[in-house]
């Protein structure tokens, strides 16, 4: 599901982006790596809850989250930006 909300271009990459698009609201789900820095995941929790979006910890590492996305680097954090992939990204992290 996170590879067709990347094709559709409703992910954002990144600690710094997703901060920013925290702040604009554009974000509706936000994804933790599991190997996250500590102080990266306090972070980005501290914002979640201050904007109202839920996270996840996601139970793979940085590294395969970026091959999962077709990047070559490792990125920690990632923001969905569609209620309906959200939604569908929710709904399968509770099933497994």
């Amino acid at each position: 599901m996170l590879g067709l909300a990347m094709r559709a271009g409703r992910v954002i990459i990144g600690t710094e982006q997703v901060c920013v698009a925290l702040k604009k609201g554009k974000i509706k789900l936000a994804l933790v790596a599991r190997d996250a820095s500590p102080s990266t995941k306090k972070r980005i929790a501290v914002k979640c809850e201050f904007y109202g979006v839920s996270l996840k910890e996601i139970q793979i590492d940085a590294a395969e989250l970026g091959d999962l996305l077709g990047k070559t680097y490792a990125p920690a954090v990632v923001g969905v930006a569609d209620d309906g992939f959200a939604r569908e990204l929710i709904l399968a992290s509770k099933s497994e």
